[in-house]
């Protein structure tokens, strides 16, 4: 308001914090922004005495707060057998909004929605979200898993290594081989 001394004045509202000095005629700038700060906002402009023609224009402004740490991934840690399904669940760090879960293995990033498995999202302090996403795929040799957090384009993403048990499956076949060749060789010489 120009003929106004001082020409800004900013009305105390919680969550939003203006910064005179910062904002002109043509800018706002908020600081210290909260979750709080979050919400739909108008800009209104009104010419002064005598026509007081106005305008107005509105949008939401989201506030994110992305994760600081990279996300905790529980399951991997013993050793699976070859095959086995894994047991595995990665949870993010607190964020808001909730992070979208990708899981990756060796490379390739899981699209088989069976060996997903979503949790849902939970509350954590100040109104941050936790997400949870398990992986319940095949475990194979020389598997790398990773998990990934989204917001928007901030990633974070945590990788481990799946240990398999070196299992011997050639055993149990080679002696079923053995058993066959013994029976048939059995029917052989009674039927002599």
């Amino acid at each position: 308001m120009p003929k106004l001394r001082p020409p800004q004045h900013a009305h105390r509202l919680e969550g939003v914090k203006v910064d005179l000095e910062k904002s002109s005629t043509r800018r706002v700038h908020l600081r210290d922004l909260t979750l709080k700060s979050r919400g739909l906002y108008r800009c209104e402009v009104s010419e002064e005495a005598p026509s007081f023609h106005s305008a107005q224009s509105e949008t939401f402004m989201e506030v994110y707060y992305f994760p600081r740490e990279s996300p905790r991934i529980v399951g991997y840690e013993r050793p699976y057998e070859l095959l086995e399904p894994l047991d595995v669940n990665c949870s993010s760090a607190k964020a808001f909004p909730a992070p979208e879960l990708q899981w990756h293995i060796n490379g390739e990033k899981v699209t088989e929605s069976s060996w997903l498995t979503s949790l849902e999202s939970k509350q954590a302090s100040q109104g941050l979200m936790i997400s949870t996403l398990g992986l319940r795929a095949p475990a194979t040799q020389h598997m790398k898993i990773r998990c990934v957090a989204i917001i928007g384009t901030h990633r974070r993403e945590r990788t481990v290594t799946i240990e398999t048990n070196p299992s011997d499956r050639t055993r149990p076949a080679s002696i079923a081989f053995i058993i066959i060749i013994g029976y048939i060789n059995i029917i052989y010489q009674t039927m002599r």
